[in-house]
């Protein structure tokens, strides 16, 4: 038979085959082409950008508003909304228009699956085609959907309508499993991601001052503001250095506290980096800080994708517990968990990483050990298998 055609469906995907926005999502259709399925992606445009082909997969966006505004999910939606309303005009004409194209979609590519990533409100876009044209949906939780429905009770409406008419629901931890059990009797199978960067060869920082290494989008449920907070008092005990990898909506508040509390000396704002820069950042850091947080929109980090890629590159993690991070760090085995929105506590964890080399040493080796056996490629494409199979996409 001809290969099994899967339409993937989600809100990010990246650019160029350098992009970091949606990485993840790339990385897994790269590895599941060894099942022998073909994959089409189907994507919000960003700024008006063209479809496009990238790895030989045909990539869609489609156009939901002006150029201008057409950039709703970038720094996550519902944070773009909170701060001016004015956002749920695209927010609406996103679900409208992209369920219209992507019912057209369907009816010329005539997929064998629809795999909807972000649940809310990607597999209410897909119910029409899925339902009109007889194409089963597995869908896949992030977190972040979740979190709303417990803040908004019509989203958990709709979700519950929705998964029962689902052939198969995913989550990418065990905190996110949970969220969906309280609105869903059915199995939800958790399956992570894994790595994205090629890991480099530890190398020791240029300079004699340890560098602490922060990744991700600059928004408030990252919690960097409490790092930031945290950093004069790990500097009282001894030198550090803050790099800071990431770009976001809040990028000119975080660089305005830093200036404020007199640290532009001591932490480095890089931006978005390429994949190749951001395994060297990870590779000469001394420890690796998520200090996440649960948001005002009750948003949280659903895995922590970066601290897998950390502890890949042997470094000890100090992080916040919330969320998915529990799923990665075992405090005191693979890195250093402290309570949220503490900076005292981080400086603790910190301070304590930096000064037992030998403690932190021990916790990098287990992490790693941890990251090739529950994170390893080999291992999520098998879950992803018996996904597929399940839903008859597999021979």
């Amino acid at each position: 038979s001809s290969a099994k055609h899967i339409l993937v469906i989600t809100s990010v995907y990246p650019l160029s085959a350098d992009g970091n926005h949606g990485a993840f999502i790339r990385e897994n259709i790269l590895r599941l082409q060894s099942l022998g399925l073909q994959f089409t992606v189907f994507a919000p445009a960003y700024e008006g950008s063209k479809s496009y082909q990238l790895d030989d997969i045909e990539v869609y966006r489609f156009r939901y508003f002006f150029k201008l505004f057409e950039n709703l999910v970038r720094d996550g939606a519902p944070t773009k909304i909170q701060r001016q309303p004015l956002y749920l005009f695209p927010a609406a004409l996103y679900i409208i228009l992209g369920a219209w194209q992507l019912f057209w979609l369907c009816y010329i590519k005539k997929p064998d699956l629809l795999h909807v990533h972000w649940p809310f409100p990607h597999a209410l876009m897909a119910f029409p085609a899925s339902r009109i044209w007889k194409i089963p949906m597995v869908f896949s939780f992030h977190g972040g959907s979740l979190l709303l429905a417990n803040k908004f009770p019509f989203v958990a409406k709709i979700l519950s309508w929705l998964l029962p008419k689902t052939m198969a629901v995913t989550a990418n931890s065990s905190f996110t499993q949970k969220l969906i059990n309280q609105i869903y009797e059915g199995d939800v199978k958790v399956i992570p991601y894994g790595i994205t960067v090629n890991v480099k060869t530890s190398q020791g920082s240029t300079t004699n001052i340890p560098q602490l290494l922060f990744v991700g989008r600059l928004d408030e449920r990252k919690g960097l503001t409490y790092l930031l907070e945290a950093l004069p008092l790990i500097l009282v005990q001894q030198p550090v250095r803050l790099r800071v990898v990431g770009a976001g909506i809040l990028d000119t508040e975080l660089k305005t506290q830093c200036s404020q509390m007199g640290l532009d000396d001591h932490v480095d704002f890089l931006g978005f980096v390429s994949k190749e820069e951001l395994a060297t950042e990870y590779a000469s850091c001394t420890c690796f800080v998520l200090p996440a947080i649960v948001d005002s929109k009750g948003d949280t980090e659903g895995l922590g994708i970066v601290m897998i890629e950390a502890l890949a590159h042997q470094k000890p993690v100090v992080a916040t517990n919330v969320g998915g991070i529990p799923d990665v760090i075992t405090h005191g085995k693979t890195g250093l968990l402290v309570p949220e929105k503490n900076p005292p506590a981080l400086a603790e964890a910190i301070v304590t990483v930096l000064n037992n080399s030998q403690e932190a040493a021990t916790m990098a080796k287990t992490g790693l050990a941890t990251v090739q056996e529950k994170f390893a490629w080999e291992r999520i494409v098998s879950l992803w298998e018996e996904v597929f199979m399940g839903v008859g996409c597999r021979e």
